[in-house]
């Protein structure tokens, strides 16, 4: 077995002669353009892909510009390997940009490819899902960007099996405080390498999905508190090995470059950086016609009841110095700021952040990871965070018999996942789970 790291939260296995890739994304950047690659992305030979995985619908794994690069003739023959999810949206979606063989896989189940190799994909909160790849002899458990109760990782960890390689997140992927790291997210993050680590014993670690820098003028300041590969070495954790963009892994020499990757690494993140002015702005009235539009989707979608029930909050747009107040069971009203309202205002962004995380679904949960904002009142919770992620996500569709089977059958194999979080609330384990606070874990 073979495996290359290509960048990011992406690598490919083969065996067999058949080649498996993970996460695809080459160039460009993702969430409202507030987070750009690290370092380089190794080159890929599409023409060698035969599938390709997608864990979840983020953009820096879901990357449309990277998928929409490969060559019609080799999407038409590389089959897309995706979680069996409650919403069919993302097989749609993947499909129509000419992925014709788009293979749903069932949770929790192992499924044969080519090659002698097997997967076992699992699904985590709305969206994500993890996958196992076992080869030669050989599993690998890419854990991604999943956030599991200790009890829910037990359970992967019988379904799986020993774990030879072990490919997990390193480093905060969210907002994480105004200019300083108020919710503890650098040390939650390393205090849930080391209890993978330590639980699943796996023989190699292989920290990953947490090379990027935040790259607009509104969010650069959480590049100070990233966690850096010289920071995971100094864990002292055994069998941590870093893989730099390009580098390969042969089961049969099992060497790494570990060292020389950390320093390489090191010298990306204190290299000079572009840094993106913030982004150009957006009318008042353009924000109040699109949140008014989402606020009514809400209400249509989820019930008068429920949305009317969410707090009123404002958002502060620094760029005009004006402010939007938002009212759930109603509409946004724009005012002129003034001393009081500039400091009463919940959040703080600039006008296009705003506009953006209304004009989708997934908008504000991508203002979320994007981080380019203040949250003044950030011990509260926002139910409307919570309505727009299940809106996103589509992991809760009861509108017809299809969705409504497709919900249950989700639900269903996510029992043990369920289980596990309710037991959390009731009985807080000794070693609780890294609980971010990104949308995604909000579905709980």
């Amino acid at each position: 077995m073979k495996l290359r790291f290509v960048s990011h939260a992406s690598f490919s296995v083969e065996s067999g002669g058949v080649k498996l890739i993970c996460d695809p994304w080459l160039f460009g950047k993702a969430f409202n353009r507030g987070w750009a690659l690290l370092s380089p992305a190794a080159s890929v030979n599409w023409e060698e892909i035969d599938y390709l995985w997608i864990s979840h619908q983020h953009p820096d794994h879901l990357h449309f510009p990277t998928l929409k690069s490969i060559p019609s003739d080799q999407r038409h023959r590389i089959t897309v390997l995706y979680q069996k999810h409650a919403s069919e949206r993302i097989p749609k979606v993947l499909r129509g940009l000419g992925f014709s063989k788009v293979q749903e896989l069932k949770l929790n189940k192992w499924v044969s490819l080519r090659g002698g190799i097997e997967v076992l994909c699992g699904s985590v909160g709305s969206m994500d899902s993890w996958i196992a790849i076992r080869a030669e002899r050989m599993t690998i458990l890419n854990l991604n960007d999943c956030v599991m109760e200790p009890r829910h990782l037990g359970y992967v960890s019988k379904l799986v099996g020993r774990v030879n390689l072990l490919l997990t997140q390193f480093s905060f992927a969210n907002w994480i405080g105004n200019h300083s790291d108020e919710l503890g997210e650098v040390e939650a993050k390393l205090q849930d390498l080391r209890f993978r680590v330590t639980f699943l014993k796996p023989d190699v670690t292989i920290p990953f999905a947490s090379f990027i820098y935040f790259c607009n003028e509104e969010n650069k300041w959480m590049n100070e508190f990233a966690v850096t590969p010289r920071q995971v070495i100094n864990e002292a954790l055994p069998g941590i090995n870093f893989m730099y963009p390009g580098d390969e892994w042969d089961s049969g020499i099992q060497r790494f470059r570990s060292d020389e990757a950390v320093e390489r690494y090191m010298d990306d993140i204190a290299r000079p950086k572009a840094i993106d002015a913030t982004p150009d702005i957006v009318s008042v009235q353009t924000i109040a016609r699109t949140i008014d539009r989402t606020l009514r989707l809400l209400r249509s979608r989820f019930g008068r009841f429920l949305i009317n029930r969410i707090k009123p909050f404002s958002i502060y747009l620094h760029d005009l110095d004006m402010v939007m107040q938002v009212n759930p069971a109603g509409s946004c009203k724009v005012q002129q700021a003034d001393k009081n309202t500039r400091q009463s205002a919940r959040y703080v962004m600039c006008s296009q952040l705003a506009c953006f995380a209304f004009a989708y679904s997934w908008g504000w949960a991508a203002m979320d990871v994007s981080g380019m904002y203040f949250d003044r009142r950030f011990k509260e919770t926002n139910a409307l965070a919570f309505y727009l992620n299940l809106l996103s996500t589509e992991c809760l569709d009861f509108a017809g018999l299809r969705p409504t089977m497709r919900t249950l059958t989700f639900l269903w194999a996510k029992r043990r996942e369920l289980l596990c979080r309710l037991l959390a609330l009731l009985r807080p384990s000794g070693t609780a789970a890294v609980q971010g606070r990104s949308q995604e874990r909000a579905i709980a």
